[in-house]
């Protein structure tokens, strides 16, 4: 180690295959001059000796040093051929440390990459805490993120799916509202992928894109009630047991109470919901479980229902929404298979079109509604994940590209196996003392 302390700068800089130059500090940042130790170089073309032609000095950011934005000065040498016959003339020297034509240290990008999506921070955050251009720490997400998320052993295998939407653009005067499938590992949970629109030919191009094999051993297929999915799965998932999604299920009987409780509004009072109308000050109470309801709350309910449902039109919506809700009170599938027997022909013979409606939603999806009963499988997993995908819209602050949404989102949802850094032990803080 040197005398004069460059043993100890070197092994702070952490470059093998650099020496430290010189190091200066400025108002902003440190700046650190450096060269590799390299003294002897063979042509790449004939394999002579090289000589050192000039040098070229190269900035490069890398992680900060100790609070400090660092700015790496790298005296890049340009070696050249002696030999006159050979066609390699010049060539600068390289180092795995630093990517050709790139701004920061392959440890900087690394751990860019890992910020913006295990940790889910915005991009620019990063490219204003490093000091570079927001292109630069993407490229280096791009780079370092898109081997870990196309690694085949990511995923494995797949037994239970889930499938559901979610926007990733909002709507503009040029375009409506873009959305975007998330494919789900209902056992692990991971995001096995995010496809481009909400179709079901999106869906089949997926499924086509993937291995039989692997789409074979499938089993269970769980969706919410669009019918675009449940067309988009066959034949490729034609096997599998499709599940309608009990939350979305009984969603649809909240939407029908919701829909008849607004027109009733508008036809008894002529005006929107208002704060002291009947009806607007039980809505919530409409929606919520009867079993969830104390005393009081069935008894305002119900004062609410009779002063502002004339015709019991609300009253039947309701009725309706729970029969819906009791075929999750049981596990047995024969009992459920009743009850939602009953709930299609009491929906049917009603005078409401939007309780007959809901009927006949039923009916369509009544084989889905019921493999619940017989797989225990439901898009829970999935709307977890759904949160994790808002949570990168939201700190993106929009995207304009579907290719880096898509790659941000499995960063941070899709299972990625992380490069392994070293944990350094803790220090532990003393007890207090105390003199009691």
């Amino acid at each position: 180690m040197a005398s004069d302390g460059n043993g100890l700068a070197e092994k702070l800089l952490g470059l093998d295959g650099f020496r430290i130059l010189d190091v200066a500090e400025t108002d902003t940042e440190v700046v650190v001059e450096i060269e590799t130790t390299v003294t002897v170089v063979g042509c790449r073309g004939c394999g002579t000796r090289a000589e050192a032609q000039d040098r070229m000095p190269v900035e490069i950011r890398d992680l900060p040093c100790f609070g400090r934005p660092a700015r790496l000065i790298w005296h890049k040498r340009r070696w050249r051929c002696p030999d006159p016959d050979c066609a390699a003339k010049t060539w600068t020297e390289t180092s795995p440390h630093v990517s050709s034509r790139c701004v920061l240290t392959q440890r900087a990008g690394i751990e860019s990459c890992r910020q913006v999506g295990e940790n889910a921070r915005p991009v620019s955050q990063m490219a204003d805490e490093l000091g570079v251009c927001w292109w630069t720490v993407m490229a280096a997400v791009i780079e370092h993120g898109t081997p870990l998320v196309e690694d085949p052993e990511r995923v494995g295998p797949v037994h239970k799916l889930g499938v559901d939407e979610t926007s990733w653009l909002q709507a503009t005067p040029s375009h409506p509202t873009l959305y975007a499938t998330g494919l789900v590992d209902l056992e692990r949970p991971i995001l096995i992928d995010m496809v481009e629109g909400n179709a079901a030919a999106d869906l089949r191009r997926w499924c086509a894109e993937q291995d039989p094999a692997w789409l074979g051993g499938i089993a269970v297929v769980t969706t919410d009630l669009a019918e675009s999915y449940r067309r988009g799965l066959d034949p490729h998932l034609a096997h599998a047991r499709r599940v309608a999604d009990p939350f979305h299920v009984v969603r649809v009987g909240n939407r029908c109470v919701d829909k008849v409780r607004r027109r009733v509004q508008q036809e008894t009072l002529h005006h929107r919901g208002r704060k002291h109308d009947p009806l607007y000050r039980i809505r919530k109470l409409l929606l919520s479980g009867h079993e969830r309801l104390d005393e009081r709350g069935r008894d305002r309910m119900l004062l609410g229902l009779r002063v502002g449902d004339p015709h019991d039109e609300v009253l039947g919506a309701w009725l309706a929404k729970e029969s819906v809700r009791d075929i999750y009170l049981t596990e047995d599938p024969a009992e459920a298979a009743l009850l939602i027997d009953k709930a299609i022909a009491g929906c049917a013979k009603d005078e409401v079109e939007e309780i007959r409606s809901l009927g006949r939603t039923l009916a369509a999806w009544r084989t889905e509604i019921l493999e619940h009963h017989r797989s225990g499988a439901s898009n829970g997993p999935t709307e977890g994940l759904n949160l994790l995908v808002k949570k990168i819209k939201r700190c993106g602050h929009g995207f304009r590209r579907f290719e880096h949404y898509r790659l941000r989102v499995l960063l941070h949802a899709g299972g990625v196996t992380w490069p392994t850094r070293p944990s350094p032990p803790r220090i532990r803080h003393r007890s207090p003392h105390s003199n009691a």
